[in-house]
């Protein structure tokens, strides 16, 4: 009989267990949504206040990897909502292909 093992981050222990794992939580994934955002807003002020020049584009790139991150989240909380098993996963995917 095979049994499934369980890995905790953080721990050094291996715990046998049942085959089902209760599904992640989605607030983080919310709370991840949430922040980025609120960076983006602040980013996107600087950005309109900065002239022209290197800490203008140091902010733009921070801007670009913002949106993608914001979209990976949004997208991985859409998926959790939906119930769809490996959305984190899916999520990597979309990350991995920019």
């Amino acid at each position: 009989m095979q049994q499934k093992v369980i890995e905790f981050p953080g721990t050094a222990e291996v715990m046998p267990g049942p085959s089902t794992v209760a599904p992640p939580s989605i607030e983080p994934i919310w709370t991840v949504v949430d922040s980025l955002s609120r960076t983006l807003d602040c980013i996107k002020t600087m950005c309109a206040d900065t002239p022209t020049g290197p800490v203008r584009d140091k902010l733009e790139i921070e801007r670009a990897n913002l949106v993608i991150g914001l979209f990976v989240a949004r997208v991985a909380a859409m998926r959790m909502s939906l119930g769809e098993p490996a959305a984190e996963r899916a999520a990597d995917r979309i990350a991995s292909r920019g």
